[in-house]
């Protein structure tokens, strides 16, 4: 994959790695201009600057905020005088997550400016959902513990989710499932003794609903069978990507949402492999199960685990960096 070579020739300090990375910055995938800005902050090319901040510009018509992102952080490596302008722009963008990353960026590079101030006019934070939805019975006093069926081919793995404790991110991922977001869907990532992890439709670990949720930092441990959300590498970045740990992970409490935990089927988890398919998630609410269809994962996210090795296959030397650098991580 294009992400996966820009990263693997800026860690070469390939010849004209800058000039490969100045030219992807105008690619249709933002993802693709977010691992090109990334290589620019690392290689630090004198014109970088303009070039990145023409890039977090066209970056606003994107509906993920992947592209803009980068370009923020790597701005900020080059310094307050090339990077405060943008990021001061940054506050006001359609992203809250973009805003509140812009502010952090700007205490870090001018820790004695307007501080407070800039708190201030990043907010409202937006709502995800509905005022209704923070009120409602099954979220504030569930009657029951809502079950999920994650159905793979190699068999169901149950989930009581953790209304009482993170009731926001349940609903989120409830109402995902019911629509049939996850259905499809292959792991994408799976590290023995650590994580399954999936809910990307884009199968590259970098893609999302088209939008983010609140993290509900909460007391449970993670444990053999936890179930929390992904974030990108700051905090409130969640939208449908999760996973299932395959043993306690403590360095991952109170960093990323607990949801939910395996009641039954671990031993599903524990023999999943990367690019098996999610065909069908279940709810069951203690009154209906609801689910739309099983479904077969389309060719592109079957044929995915092909795909990771192509740069390798037409560049030689990227072979190593290719199967290393793929896919992102967002967790541990």
């Amino acid at each position: 994959m294009i992400p996966s070579v820009l990263e693997a020739l800026v860690k070469m300090k390939a010849p004209d790695a800058a000039q490969v990375m100045l030219d992807h910055l105008k690619a249709d995938d933002p993802v693709v201009r977010a691992s090109a800005a990334t290589g620019l902050g690392e290689l630090k090319p004198a014109n970088g600057p303009p070039a990145l901040a023409d890039a977090y510009r066209l970056a606003q018509r994107d509906a993920m905020y992947t592209a803009r992102a980068a370009a923020l952080a790597a701005l900020a490596k080059y310094g307050a005088a090339a990077a405060l302008p943008v990021l001061n722009s940054a506050l006001t963008d359609k992203d809250w997550t973009l805003r509140v990353r812009a502010a952090g960026l700007i205490k870090q590079l001018d820790p004695n400016g307007i501080g407070g101030d800039i708190d201030a006019s990043i907010r409202p934070a937006p709502t995800t959902f509905p005022p209704e939805v923070y009120q409602a019975p099954r979220l504030v006093s569930p009657p029951v513990s809502t079950q999920v069926y994650l159905d793979t081919d190699r068999g169901s793995i149950q989930i009581e989710l953790a209304v009482i404790d993170a009731p926001l991110t349940v609903e989120n991922f409830i109402t995902l499932a019911r629509r049939g977001y996850f259905n499809g869907l292959g792991v994408h990532r799976v590290v023995p003794d650590f994580v399954i992890q999936d809910g990307d439709p884009r199968g590259d670990g970098e893609g999302g609903p088209g939008y983010t949720i609140r993290d509900e930092l909460n007391e449970r441990p993670y444990l053999r069978g936890t179930v929390g959300m992904a974030l990108d590498p700051w905090p409130d970045t969640g939208g449908s990507q999760w996973f299932i740990t395959h043993s306690p992970q403590p360095h991952l409490d109170s960093k990323y949402t607990v949801f939910g935990r395996v009641i039954s089927g671990m031993e599903i988890v524990d023999q999943i492999q990367q690019w098996d398919v999610i065909r069908r998630v279940r709810v069951w609410d203690g009154q209906t199960m609801t689910s739309e269809g099983a479904t077969a994962a389309p060719f592109y996210r079957r044929a995915r685990s092909a795909y990771r090795f192509l740069p390798a296959f037409f560049f030689p030397p990227l072979a190593f960096f290719a199967i290393v650098c793929y896919p992102p991580l967002h967790v541990g």
